[in-house]
């Protein structure tokens, strides 16, 4: 097994611990003689193991016909990779949804 390899189970058994341990990380690497900001990036780094980052992207954009557009309820639907959406009421332009996405 490689150095780095042992390291990182090292540091990823002492993230399991400190979770367990109902301190925070601050607390954690003063008892246990550990740099915060090493503490921090190994957590980082098992956070990012544990729920891997989203694709991020572009994102399919679906039009509906122009005739819905001209109806008094029409409105726009923006859905973020999130999950979170935004609901306009109302016609809004290109530009103010880019201004707003950006």
């Amino acid at each position: 097994m490689q150095k780095n390899e042992v390291t990182r189970e090292q540091m990823f058994s002492m993230i399991t611990s400190w979770q367990q341990s109902g301190l925070t990380q601050k607390a954690y690497c003063e008892q246990n003689g550990i740099r915060y900001h090493v503490f921090h990036y190994w957590y980082k780094c098992f956070r990012n193991l544990q729920s891997p980052a989203k694709d991020e992207g572009f994102v399919p954009l679906s039009i509906q016909s122009s005739q819905i557009i001209n109806d008094s309820s029409a409105h726009v639907e923006l859905l973020l990779p999130d999950g979170k959406r935004l609901l306009f009421h109302q016609p809004v332009s290109s530009n103010y949804l880019k201004a707003i996405i950006s």
